[in-house]
Formats: structure tokens, C-alpha cells, sequence
């Protein structure tokens, strides 16, 4: 089984600039992704920006991230299945 984190987005409300979930991983399981496709020649708008579990194998369930978010956004869920 392989964790499953979870972001709620109403409590992340600036993740391109606090980053405390990804800068406390020990193994980079955490990623920043936008909401939308790039565009050419325009810049990505600061709120498009998501935290997302981008390495699902690295994980160690240390929950670091999860006592790092200061807005309480991010929770674990330690069962899901692979597909």
C-alpha cells in the first residue's frame, strides 16, 4: 500500500511561497505543480501553484510535512492501494 497526501487547497493558499512541507522532507516525496498548462510568453499566476505527491515509492510516513504546514493543509492517508 502506498500513502496518499492530501492537500486541501482552501487552508494552501500561498504554497510557491511558504513551502515549509517541501523544504522539511527528508526524501522529496512533495512537489509544486500548477493548475493549469503553460502558456507561451506568460507567466504562471502565483495562485495557480499546488503542493503535490509527485514520488509515492519515497515515502515514509515520517509526517514531517504534516507538522511542518503551518495552516494545517496537508493529511496522510496511509492506505491506498496502487492501481
Amino acid at each position: 500500500m502506498l500513502p496518499d497526501v492530501t492537500v486541501d487547497a482552501a487552508k494552501c493558499t500561498d504554497p510557491l511561497s511558504c513551502r515549509a512541507c517541501l523544504l522539511v522532507c527528508p526524501n522529496r516525496v512533495l512537489g509544486l505543480g500548477t493548475r493549469v498548462a503553460p502558456r507561451k510568453f506568460a507567466e504562471t499566476d502565483p495562485k495557480d501553484f499546488e503542493v503535490q505527491m509527485v514520488r509515492y515509492l519515497s515515502c515514509t510516513l515520517c509526517r514531517q510535512c504534516e507538522a511542518a504546514c503551518p495552516t494545517g493543509a496537508l493529511s496522510i492517508d496511509e492506505g491506498r492501494v496502487p492501481a
